[in-house]
């Protein structure tokens, strides 16, 4: 293989397959639309599967000197606290061995990917590249930017997100459809955090929710917002919701989560709405795929988009081990990954529709705990 594989995206995903390609012996140049690198946010859950991949690829030792160990938790009534059976008892919030789970930072994390990718040779990394359009021969793929430049690789691999645009190239134009989901995030300092800190879990309602964990060695409490709304459809995290609008969405919630909102950063509340796409039946033409959530947009509810990204990217950097030709190898991981993606990308929409129907619900998940978390894309067939 003389041309490097070329990556659109420069986030989780995008470097996260660099790495699994690098440690392949393959070259690889990303290019991401944002003149810096990095990423805005606050909390992100990385359960066992995304684990292992991550410590498959070396990063171990560095993602456990960053991240937090879980505390066992539970689903709690929004107004008692008082832990819920009924579908919610079906998953196993209060699991003691949390070894294999993380809480860490967004940005935590993507210091320890960039270090990892940028620690090892055969990589460039180009930013202010605005993806334009790909073509395909029978040698190769040439991309054009918005900058005017062209790059030429063995291989294109999309991880430019829900919005892709190489998807919308590969397989024609499809918008995502509003889910009637907005999602608010902030974070608390532990030292105003603490007093209602008294049981971990995520609070549930009625078509809402609210899910708490620890960050930065518990330094930190990443909360986040789950609200059935239909008139803000706005997309990303530049959006922000001031602390009365905050609290405006918990009336009559238990004090622990009034204590949280009240706490929230006059200045750093997001907010922004939930998009979905349905399950795909291809991701691979020819020498060009699609990773991440490029391929399946994930909905928050399970904590499984950034875990999924991750299960791809290992299992795509194995299926380019020993015999290397382009098409092949790309179809080896898309036949080893569609079907897991697209079941959990279903199981994750199900399981909003559990949330929404609040404490009382009767729906249940139809993948396990243990379905979702033996998974191991380090040693999965290719």
């Amino acid at each position: 293989m003389t041309l490097p594989i070329l990556i659109v995206g420069g986030g989780i995903s995008g470097l996260t397959v660099a790495l699994a390609l690098q440690r392949q012996g393959i070259e690889v140049q990303i290019f991401e639309q944002a003149k810096a690198i990095g990423d805005v946010g606050a909390g992100i859950s990385l359960g066992p599967t995304a684990s292992r991949g991550l410590y498959s690829l070396g990063l171990e030792a560095g993602l456990r000197a960053v991240a937090d160990t879980p505390y066992p938790s539970a689903a709690l009534h929004y107004q008692t606290r008082e832990v819920l059976g009924g579908s919610f008892a079906d998953r196993d919030w209060r699991a003691v061995d949390m070894s294999m789970s993380h809480h860490i930072h967004r940005a935590d994390l993507y210091a320890l990917l960039t270090g990892a990718v940028m620690g090892r040779k055969g990589v460039e990394i180009h930013l202010d590249h605005s993806f334009r359009e790909f073509s395909q021969d029978r040698d190769g793929v040439t991309v054009t930017f918005g900058n005017g430049r062209r790059a030429r690789g063995s291989a294109l691999i999309a991880c430019d997100g829900i919005r892709s645009v190489v998807r919308s190239q590969l397989w024609g134009p499809e918008a995502p459809r509003f889910t009637g989901w907005v999602v608010y995030r902030f974070l608390v300092p532990m030292a105003l955090a603490k007093p209602y800190m008294t049981t971990a879990g995520t609070f549930v309602a009625p078509g809402r929710s609210l899910l708490r964990y620890t960050i930065r060695h518990r330094s930190l409490v990443n909360c986040v917002t789950f609200v059935r709304a239909d008139t803000f459809k706005e997309e990303g995290w530049s959006q922000r919701a001031s602390t009365e609008e905050l609290l405006d969405l918990f009336p009559g919630w238990h004090p622990d989560v009034l204590g949280l909102a009240s706490h929230a950063p006059l200045d750093g509340t997001a907010k922004w709405a939930l998009y979905d796409r349905d399950p795909m039946p291809a991701w691979t033409r020819g020498r060009v795929t699609l990773l991440g959530d490029a391929a399946h947009p994930m909905l928050p509810f399970l904590g499984l988009g950034a875990a999924t990204a991750i299960e791809d990217a290992v299992v795509l950097g194995r299926a380019f081990a020993g015999e290397r030709d382009i098409e092949e190898s790309l179809q080896r991981y898309e036949r080893a990954r569609r079907e897991r993606a697209n079941t959990l990308l279903l199981e994750s929409r199900r399981q909003g529709q559990i949330f929404e129907d609040g404490p009382d619900g009767v729906r249940r998940p139809q993948m396990s705990w243990e379905e979702r978390t033996r998974y191991d894309p380090s040693t999965v067939p290719v």
